[in-house]
């Protein structure tokens, strides 16, 4: 895992960087520091991005992006609103609209970020879908409604945080029969030969009832999506 202070790679279950970032958060108090740090490190970092995807948090190129994104598309199996927690600027939402539109199903977007800069980018993005655009943490925040698809990251709450984190989006922001997406990605200076996120979700007493794979193009495995379903 990566540092987002110094960006420099970890191995899983560090409890803290060498540049003083904690990976494990144990004290309610520094909690709200860790939230406000992460987040003004992403939005200076994706608000001076040249492109729309490194505005999103994906450097490279458009065709990188697309290998590494389109398997979100993938899991989507039928019609219904989606959530993206972690939105940023709106891409990622305003293509996942495009390709599964191109496999005949229609999504209602949802995005919730906690940068107010990225929420107003991601509005004018999709200015027919700015009130559904909502700026808010993911760990606290009150969803007005429940959804058919939400999609997040496990890195977006201190490791030691994980499964109350994805066990509050499964209880509380899915509908009776929604799925939650997990989504993980890993760069090239990580060892791409351990074990993905769902294996821990897994033994963390989670219902992975699939994994859609990104590749590079190389061939490398560098994205995961772990379909979870309450």
């Amino acid at each position: 895992m990566r540092c987002p202070r110094c960006l420099r790679e970890h191995e899983e279950r560090t409890k803290r960087c060498g540049c003083g970032f904690q990976f494990v958060v144990e004290d309610e108090r520094e909690l709200q520091q860790w939230f406000d740090e992460v987040r003004q490190i992403l939005q200076s970092a994706y608000v001076a991005a040249p492109t729309p995807w490194q505005q999103s948090g994906k450097g490279g190129t458009f065709e990188e992006w697309v290998r590494l994104r389109i398997p979100i598309s993938e899991c989507v199996t039928h019609s219904g609103s989606f959530l993206d927690i972690g939105c940023a600027n709106g891409f990622l939402l305003e293509c996942l609209l495009h390709w599964t539109q191109m496999k005949g199903l229609e999504l209602q977007p949802y995005g919730l970020d906690y940068a107010p800069q990225l929420v107003e980018m991601a509005k004018k993005r999709l200015p027919a879908f700015k009130e559904q655009i909502f700026l808010g943490n993911s760990w606290d925040w009150q969803p007005p409604r429940r959804f058919t698809y939400v999609r997040t990251e496990a890195v977006y709450v201190p490791d030691n945080l994980r499964v109350p984190y994805l066990k509050r989006l499964l209880s509380e922001f899915l509908e009776a029969d929604g799925t939650l997406l997990v989504t993980h990605y890993r760069s090239s200076s990580e060892d791409l030969s351990r074990d993905w996120l769902d294996a821990d979700l897994r033994a963390d007493g989670f219902n992975v009832v699939n994994t859609i794979s990104g590749f590079d193009g190389m061939g490398r495995e560098k994205c995961r999506v772990a379909v979870v379903q309450p």
